[in-house]
């Protein structure tokens, strides 16, 4: 299913008490590219969906972009919402890009959510909801996929969202039924409510997961963009000497990149041309959300 751009703005708002609170500058300055800001940044954090590529495809120019930041020396970093694909497993997808990230550079919220699983042990039964291919039996505890538990949910220990690809209203009925008979743990591994493909924008985990928690007293646990888990992981591996007001966040988001990045003391670059912010009136989008990027760019 896909959404405009408008709803899934509506959206984030309709849900603004769960996301972080950030501070924000009193207004954006705007530049051509990442070239006219190089001098204000030692680190740069690169969201993926709308920034560097499209779906499958990669952003006209970014490859380039990237590699020459690199030249000069600066720290660079993908912190991305992409839960689905396994552990190790996202530096095949930028290589095929066109991309030459390190395994090191590239933060995915499935790895902040693999951690915060860790702490129920390794005998809780997790039912996920995965494609196949997103091998979830890697992950800690006993993982069941839920595509294939159709018939019910009882007797699972919690459950973890990190892709909506095949989940259907029938699924979304079964998880909320489970959770209003027995109240469990619920974790989303993408909080993204929505995410840019080549044919529009499909709904995330976060649109079921913030759905849930609307008529259910169930608080979902988020890992990854705007909360401060993926953003602390990012500063684990950065270079310790560089100050937080020294890092980009490079993302298409307002509630997301902009949002979280802004909450880490980060300063933050809005992509206008590919993603999330497309076609919109960007003023008329800072006035209503109260979330003022330091700077406005349309590609990076």
């Amino acid at each position: 299913k896909t959404v405009s751009s408008s709803w899934a703005i509506n959206r984030y708002e309709a849900v603004r008490s769960r996301l972080p609170g950030a501070r924000f500058p009193a207004q954006s300055a705007v530049a051509a590219s990442l070239d006219e800001l190089n001098d204000q940044f030692d680190a740069f954090v690169f969201d993926s969906f709308g920034v560097l590529n499209v779906g499958e495809t990669p952003i006209s120019g970014a490859c380039a972009r990237v590699e020459a930041l690199r030249g000069d020396g600066k720290q660079l970093f993908v912190l991305t919402n992409a839960a689905t694909v396994p552990l190790g497993g996202l530096g095949q997808k930028y290589t095929g890009l066109g991309f030459q990230f390190a395994s090191r550079e590239i933060v995915s919220s499935r790895e902040v959510l693999a951690r915060g699983m860790q702490s129920y042990g390794d005998n809780w039964k997790w039912g996920v909801a995965a494609p196949a291919q997103s091998n979830v039996h890697e992950l800690p505890g006993q993982c069941h996929n839920l595509v294939d538990c159709q018939h019910g949910f009882g007797d699972l220990d919690g459950f973890v969202m990190l892709s909506s690809s095949g989940w259907t209203d029938q699924l979304q009925a079964l998880l909320v039924a489970a959770l209003q008979e027995r109240p469990r743990p619920l974790l989303i591994g993408n909080p993204d409510v929505v995410a840019p493909r080549e044919d529009g924008l499909t709904l995330e985990p976060g649109a079921f997961a913030h759905e849930i928690a609307d008529v259910l007293k169930v608080e979902p646990r988020f890992y990854g963009k705007p909360f401060g888990n993926a953003f602390v992981e990012v500063e684990s591996r950065l270079d310790p000497a560089i100050t937080p007001h020294r890092i980009a966040m490079i993302g298409d988001s307002f509630h997301t990149d902009i949002l979280g990045g802004a909450g880490a003391g980060w300063r933050t670059v809005l992509v206008t041309d590919h993603g999330l912010a497309k076609g919109h009136n960007i003023a008329e989008m800072v006035k209503s959300t109260g979330i003022v990027p330091d700077f406005i760019i349309p590609s990076i």
